[in-house]
């Protein structure tokens, strides 16, 4: 029996709330990802939003897209489509909605408001039973305990509350797979594609965020694809954000990275026919890799989130790598923070979205130019730009320096990754070479493969 129906009075609800979440649903189809664990049907007041709001969440479920075309074919063939007001009504509830921005902050309203009215009716059954005297006080009591502890049980969405007795065992289960990893000579966490930099981290972990930040023309992103390359090669899915590159500029990398052609002859179309062979195995051979690239610029860090969750129910997450912080579209509603706060924000939702999401989270970063005033031009961590708070977020800060750069004399191909931050182990420099157009990355101790 819905709530309303048990008591005459109104119960606490909210109409343009109600009809706003559904017109962003409506809007905004990922933006169901977002709310999913937050509102339940039974929360909706209303018989006919709630109508909507289940077909919403069973098109999610089933991995379709819930659009107006689809919620619609949903509804009717539920036989519900005239229950709701027919197809009108569902313009009109999107027709009024811009956008999802606040969807999360409405559905915890929304949550709030379910409360209320479990906690009023129940306090309504409660009254009843203890005012009758046919029934017995202490079934009373037990019966009023029991609903209460179960409305408190709701009140906190997204909770992580363990026994430590739990947790305990978790680690004990965790380090028996770390044991047979170990045993069977494989890494705990996904490979960096650099022996020294997993030996030194274990390789990326669940949750983790990692800032790896350097000057422009320092090769983040020729590493950061080095890191997708590995991990898709040992069948971890990859999902790359690339707010400055678009998706055939690195294509066009990572089939440099499988081949020995000419970057230039390539770029200008001049392959001789063996180098053309060369590009056509490269190709195959990337095209086979589980890796999704998103190039959409001037994106946010919720809508980020929203797109890394869908690929992840679909198996295509398992790390994901943004390039870069100082690109996201940080605005904020609060009109009153700076630069700083805002990305300050913004390193905090990566984290968050991290752990949500449960896989580790590689977001590139830009540096000041302080470094470039000291003799040895190494990067440090005052240089982050525009915000501690990033050194604070980040599990590993890694910062790229290649001597050949800012000194024409030094070895050439030669770089390194120093990890000036690692919550759970050494800092230090890791070694590494590369060739002449940043294709290509191995092992210091290694001869670059072409």
């Amino acid at each position: 029996m819905r709530q309303k129906e048990i008591i005459s009075n109104p119960l606490p609800n909210s109409p343009e709330t109600e009809k706003a979440v559904i017109g962003a649903l409506l809007v905004e189809s990922d933006a169901i990802s977002e709310v999913i664990s937050i509102l339940k049907s039974e929360m909706f007041y209303d018989s006919s939003l709630e109508k909507i709001y289940s077909s919403i969440v069973s098109l999610y479920n089933e991995n379709t897209k819930p659009d107006m075309i689809t919620v619609t074919k949903s509804l009717m063939k539920s036989g519900n489509l005239d229950k709701v007001g027919g197809p009108f009504a569902l313009s009109m509830l999107s027709g009024n909605i811009a956008s999802s921005a606040n969807i999360v902050e409405h559905a915890q309203y929304l949550h709030q408001l379910w409360l209320a009215r479990s906690l009023a009716v129940a306090g309504m059954e409660i009254a009843g039973k203890a005012t009758d005297p046919t029934v017995d006080i202490d079934d009373t009591i037990a019966d009023a305990i029991r609903s209460v502890e179960g409305i408190a049980e709701n009140t906190a969405y997204n909770s992580h509350i363990s026994d430590i007795s739990t947790v305990a065992k978790q680690c004990i289960d965790s380090y028996q797979v770390r044991k047979e990893k170990a045993r069977n000579g494989q890494k705990t966490g996904i490979t960096t594609g650099l022996s020294k930099l997993d030996h030194s981290t274990g390789g990326w972990k669940p949750g983790q965020l990692i800032i790896l930040a350097a000057r422009p023309a320092m090769g983040k992103t020729a590493l950061l694809l080095h890191f997708a390359k590995s991990a898709a090669l040992n069948r971890t899915p990859v999902a790359i954000f690339s707010l400055e590159m678009g998706n055939v500029s690195l294509a066009d990398r990572l089939i440099l990275s499988e081949c020995a052609i000419d970057s230039d002859r390539y770029k200008f179309g001049q392959l001789s026919p063996e180098e053309e062979a060369q590009l056509c195995d490269a190709v195959g051979n990337i095209s086979f890799m589980p890796v999704s690239i998103d190039d959409t610029p001037n994106i946010s860090i919720q809508q980020i989130k929203v797109r890394a969750r869908n690929l992840q129910r679909k198996g295509k997450c398992g790390l994901i790598l943004i390039d870069y912080l100082q690109l996201i579209d940080m605005r904020s509603t609060n009109k009153s923070y700076n630069r700083g706060q805002e990305v300050s924000q913004c390193s905090r939702s990566v984290k968050v979205m991290a752990k949500e999401l449960g896989v580790p989270v590689i977001l590139l970063s830009q540096l000041s130019r302080k470094n470039e005033e000291r003799s040895d031009k190494m990067p440090m961590l005052s240089d982050l730009r525009e915000s501690g708070a990033i050194e604070q977020d980040a599990d590993i800060v890694m910062f790229i320096h290649r001597p050949e750069y800012y000194d024409k004399t030094a070895e050439k191909g030669f770089g390194e990754i120093r990890i000036a931050k690692q919550r759970d182990g050494a800092t230090g420099d890791i070694r590494f070479r590369y060739n002449h157009n940043l294709t290509k990355i191995t092992d210091y101790e290694q001869s670059m493969p072409f």
